[in-house]
């Protein structure tokens, strides 16, 4: 179980992470069609898409993990378009802060910086056409908000979700902060124990025992942790450990753990105060998004459409 964020609900307001991310760069200017690799593909009342477009579309599917399809990939640069003339009519831009925002939070989804820029090269898509991406699906939240300010969460609905979704989404697990050293065999372990006993600091025993390098830069310290995501017999020590007693020898991951927890925390809901307005702000972006998807079945049956 873990604590919901504003981040969390904007994401989930969009599903998924890739919801947010929900429209991609689209092509616009003058020009016929060039038989270049970025060729002109369809015209919306004059307005162009290109393959550039569509090719953007796919890459966003790939980081998602779905292959794609090119007609329905078409079919979306073209919506991403009609997006954009509505916000040129509209006179809307991206918030450029939020766009920044999204990013952040989309590498922070996915691990790191690393595990983003990962991402991308399997997907073949850069991060200022991610960067891009972001932008106009922030774009489109702000063509949702002008056409259909009327649409909004009732209150009623916004209990409702918080009721049901309060284990999983707005409940933090009971939790202990621990420390832990790690050594090769229960001898070693046995010789950090007398140290311990004899009153040296935790941080002092951990750096000079422990072989696993990140606990061992942390001298110790593995923060808050959910005894239940520990495994095996590693969960159940700590499960069973008073607060400031230290554990016996335990086999765990990577060698033989000594344990140690400074304290615990509860269990604790976030009250529905502080979150209604954030779990308000989500559903009612669905359901404008809901809105505008039908807006654009019917702009494309009034838009002269030319697929190349």
């Amino acid at each position: 179980m873990t604590t919901i964020t504003r981040t969390t609900l904007v994401l989930l307001a969009a599903v998924a992470v890739f919801a947010a991310v929900a429209l991609g760069a689209c092509g616009g200017g003058d020009g016929g069609a060039s038989a270049g690799p970025d060729a002109v593909v369809a015209r919306i009342d004059g307005r162009e898409v290109r393959q550039s477009d569509v090719d953007q579309v796919l890459a966003e599917a790939r980081l998602t993990g779905d292959d794609g399809d090119d007609g329905a990939a078409l079919d979306d640069a073209i919506d991403r378009e009609l997006v954009r003339a509505e916000a040129e009519r509209l006179g809307l831009t991206a918030d450029e802060a939020e766009v920044e925002s999204r990013l952040a939070a989309v590498g922070e989804r996915l691990g790191g910086d690393a595990a983003l820029q990962a991402g991308l090269e399997q997907a073949a898509m850069s991060e200022a056409q991610l960067r891009e991406s972001l932008r106009i699906g922030v774009l489109r939240e702000a063509v949702q908000d002008a056409r259909f300010p009327d649409v909004k969460a009732e209150p009623r609905t916004v209990r409702r979700f918080y009721e049901r979704q309060r284990a999983d989404l707005f409940t933090t697990a009971a939790a202990v902060r621990l420390g832990a050293i790690v050594v090769r065999n229960e001898g070693i372990a046995g010789n950090a124990i007398k140290r311990l006993r004899l009153g040296r600091p935790f941080r002092e025993v951990a750096r000079q025992f422990t072989i696993d390098p990140e606990i061992k830069a942390a001298e110790g310290m593995m923060g808050w942790i959910d005894p239940a995501s520990l495994p095996g017999a590693l969960g159940t020590t700590v499960e069973r450990l008073r607060t400031g007693q230290i554990s016996a020898p335990v086999a765990g991951p990577g060698g033989t753990w000594v344990v140690k927890v400074f304290s615990r925390r509860p269990e604790q809901v976030i009250p529905f105060a502080r979150v209604r307005t954030d779990i308000e702000e989500g559903l009612t972006g669905r359901r404008r998004s809901a809105a505008l998807d039908k807006w654009l079945v019917q702009a494309r049956k009034d838009a002269t459409i030319e697929r190349l």
